[in-house]
């Protein structure tokens, strides 16, 4: 047991850098960077030319598209939830304080539906959450405010004003 945590250690204190790098610029950025480099101001202004030409095509066919730090944030909330592991590697990780993984959403219950011993919650912003443990949900009300956050091992819990006991509950829609 000890030589597993000592290798997981190890494996982590090699990987966390590798983390922490900004992901690279893709190839048609590059083209763009790469014109910096040219000295001759005519030469440079022709590849800027080229290389932006290129970059506008891509992007009008759909080949290529840049997002904001918002709109990043934005996919992130709307993905709150689910476990899309593809999702980390299409979007940049901007430096700064606004780097940290989302732990919480604040939601309003547009409406509820009972199912069986369970409750969907149905949100403002079309997420549904379901209730996974089959006790009985008293107090919530469409209209209200809720906020979800990560628990333990990849578990969420629901907070609803006025309403004091938690409720466990998983992403559905």
């Amino acid at each position: 047991m000890r030589l597993f945590v000592a290798a997981l250690a190890a494996l982590l204190a090699v990987a966390a850098p590798a983390w922490a790098q900004a992901p690279e610029a893709p190839e048609r950025l590059q083209d763009v960077y790469a014109c910096a480099a040219v000295n001759d101001d005519a030469q440079r202004l022709a590849c800027y030319d080229q290389a932006v030409g290129r970059l506008r095509v891509a992007q009008e066919q759909g080949d290529f598209a840049a997002i904001s730090r918002e709109e990043a944030r934005e996919i992130e909330r709307d993905g709150f939830g689910f476990s899309l592991p593809s999702i980390p590697r299409l979007l940049p990780r901007f430096g700064g304080e606004d780097n940290e993984a989302i732990e919480t959403v604040s939601l309003t219950i547009d409406r509820l539906q009972q199912r069986g011993y369970r409750t969907a919650f149905y949100m403002s912003n079309g997420q549904v959450w379901v209730q996974t443990e089959s006790t009985g949900v008293r107090g919530v009300r469409a209209g209200a405010q809720a906020e979800i956050r990560r628990a333990a091992l990849g578990s969420y819990l629901m907070r609803v004003d006025g309403v004091s006991a938690a409720i466990r509950v998983r992403r559905e829609e």
